[in-house]
């Protein structure tokens, strides 16, 4: 049934009632579970085994290890039960399975989700994305939201965020109540200064700071006596927490006037990066926080051949996800992938940097979601091989030691011919 619309017909948006977890390939190892078994503890069985194959963790980042021939703990098997009913309940709420008098079955629906698996991952997204928007309507509101509020950066929200270190304070030299006060206004000009550069608007952040010291002060946190007043150390953590969550919710609310929660404002921004809709990354090169920009449009009419139509919303409008073809974007994309490397290449001492670097700089500069490229790159990368593109590319797999010793893979991999590549150089051919 369609959703109903508003007094301006625009889809009414209930963003808010879907449930807490990023990573949409648990719909479909739910739906290849309930292939084995009616039975939810068959089905748990089934979605366990698929779900340590899968890597699929708990936040919105994979696993980079299988926990293989080790018992989970009663709290473990508890937590992934936990995401099972979440998963079933929004399943049953998109119509993908019915769940009857503790039994489980998969609809039409949720057969034709497996159809499309079967044939390649992205055809899955594309119709997951279909059922999502009409029960929600939240990539309508959100990508709308983006561009309104800084339509002349194509809707680039920011979120920054600053340690004490990045901003010249040593943890082991912040002991007193004026410490942390000289922290926070160095750190509400450093946001006032990043408004204005990346969103053009010149804003005091005065009084909310006013607001989150005296919240620090009634929760005992900071003390209203004297700027020499020694802090609990033990609550440093806790208190540099307080600043950031304070200032994420702060742009959320009152600079970009999101009316739901952060976790819903995640989950949704998340969704839409796996499904090509929005952009988000708390990597982009020298940005010390997090970048989230649409890479689709929602318009009545198109012409662009690049820009795929993906949703309809029965009220005129559309939504056209930016996927464009190889073909008629080669020049464009190689052109920024040459510049995008030496910009960053021009800070480091080797030849090589990292590819998910280089995918932050040129995805922003083409607005392409990340699988697109990753198919770009390939494209590039054998044309060199055959000596068909005017520059040469050297692709390896190593890693930094940090990332080798990582447990969670926070940054996609690029697979280039079936193979994981993580470094990148470039040169003009000679």
């Amino acid at each position: 049934m369609a959703r109903a619309t508003t007094m301006f017909n625009e889809p009414e948006s209930a963003p808010q009632g879907v449930k807490k977890f990023y990573l949409l390939d648990y719909f479909l190892i739910l739906l290849q579970s309930c292939l084995v078994s009616d039975n939810p503890e068959v089905i748990f069985l089934k979605f366990k085994t698929l779900k340590e194959k899968e890597r699929l963790g708990e936040s919105k980042y994979k696993k980079l290890v299988i926990d293989e021939g080790e018992d989970l703990s009663a709290k473990q098997v508890a937590r992934y039960k936990y995401t099972l009913q979440q998963v079933i309940s929004e399943s049953v709420a998109c119509g993908l399975i019915i769940d009857k008098n503790g039994f489980i079955n998969i609809t039409k629906k949720g057969k034709k989700c497996l159809v499309l698996a079967e044939k390649d991952k992205r055809s899955f997204y594309n119709y997951l994305l279909k059922i999502l928007e009409k029960r929600y309507s939240a990539f309508y509101h959100l990508v709308k939201l983006c561009y309104r509020q800084n339509q002349s950066k194509n809707g680039l929200l920011i979120f920054p965020i600053y340690s004490p270190r990045k901003l010249g304070f040593d943890k082991k030299e912040m002991k007193t109540n004026g410490h942390l006060m000289k922290y926070s206004n160095h750190l509400r000009k450093t946001l006032e200064n990043d408004i204005n550069n990346f969103l053009g608007l010149t804003i005091s952040l005065k009084n909310p700071e006013n607001e989150l010291i005296a919240k620090l002060i009634d929760d005992n946190l900071l003390s209203s006596e004297r700027s020499g007043d020694i802090f609990d150390s033990k609550q440093y953590n806790s208190i540099i927490s307080r600043f950031r969550k304070f200032w994420l919710n702060y742009f959320l609310k009152n600079i970009y006037q999101y009316p739901f929660s952060f976790t819903t404002f995640n989950i949704w921004v998340e969704r839409g990066k796996q499904l090509g809709v929005i952009h988000t990354t708390e990597f982009y090169p020298n940005f010390d926080g997090r970048l989230v920009y649409p890479t689709s449009i929602i318009v009545e009419n198109n012409k662009n051949s690049d820009l795929v139509k993906s949703y309809d919303y029965g009220n005129g409008e559309f939504l056209y996800i930016h996927k464009p073809k190889w073909s008629n974007n080669k020049n464009k994309f190689i052109e920024a992938l040459h510049n995008g490397y030496h910009d960053l290449k021009n800070s480091k001492r080797s030849n090589f940097i990292r590819i998910s670097d280089l995918r932050e700089k040129v995805c922003y500069k083409l607005k392409l979601p990340s699988f697109k490229f990753n198919e770009f790159l390939q494209e590039t990368y054998n044309e060199s091989l055959k000596g068909e593109t005017k520059i040469q590319i050297s692709l390896e797999a190593d890693r930094l030691p940090q990332e080798t010793n990582a447990m969670y893979l926070k940054r996609e991999p690029v697979i280039i011919n079936k193979q994981q590549k993580n470094i990148i150089a470039i040169d003009y051919k000679k």
